[in-house]
């Protein structure tokens, strides 16, 4: 950081420098280039007491298991700033570890792109192991989509190899949807709160029934 002379709580007020900031970080550690510019990759900073470990992952689930509890911050003020940084940008694709939920918002720029979405799905939304409840909002004439999945492990102590592979297919049907939206920069409790909800519960089931 110094190096760059980069302040990271400063530069995480400014969004766009954000993102290039850590996309240039990727560029120079990418040395196999492993990661590709159409993958998904999550980063997570995280304090430590020489200053930041940046972790860069396309399994954002792994990267949350990652959280400030397993370190060391340099003093109380940047565990304050710490915290101040994530009610400032929460996070929008929710995995829940202890309830074993995940909750995703889809935002659609158009009503015929949620349903070219719903489309592209091709099948029921069924995954093995996992259950799912789809609710639909507008907002700004805009379409969100809200998925909440709920992983039911066949063992009572799932190995997070056993609920790895529920999330990894979780992401394939997301896949589908994000060829026609994208993830949305709103959180689900958001949109419940402010959005105008359309259909509860059965967003997808209904639509696929009337637009076929």
């Amino acid at each position: 950081m110094k190096d760059r002379d980069v302040n990271l709580l400063e530069l995480m007020d400014n969004q766009a420098e954000v993102e290039q900031f850590f996309y240039q970080i990727l560029e120079e550690v990418d040395v196999d280039h492993e990661f590709q510019n159409n993958d998904l990759v999550s980063f997570q900073v995280l304090p430590a007491h020489n200053g930041f470990e940046m972790i860069i992952s396309k399994d954002d689930r792994l990267v949350s298991k990652l959280t400030e509890a397993n370190v060391n911050f340099a003093s109380d003020e940047s565990k304050e700033k710490f915290e101040k940084l994530k009610e400032k940008h929460p996070a929008v694709d929710v995995f829940d570890t202890d309830n074993l939920t995940r909750v995703v918002p889809v935002e659609f720029a158009s009503f015929e792109d949620l349903l070219s979405g719903i489309h592209a799905v091709k099948q029921p939304l069924q995954i093995h192991g996992v259950t799912v409840t789809t609710s639909l909002y507008k907002q700004d004439a805009r379409y969100y989509l809200v998925l909440h999945y709920q992983i039911l492990p066949d063992n009572v102590a799932p190995s997070w190899d056993e609920i790895k592979v529920q999330l990894e297919a979780i992401d394939d049907q997301l896949s589908l949807f994000y060829e026609f939206g994208k993830l949305s920069p709103v959180g689900a409790d958001q949109l419940e709160q402010a959005a105008t909800p359309i259909i509860q519960q059965r967003a997808v089931s209904t639509l696929t029934k009337y637009f076929q």
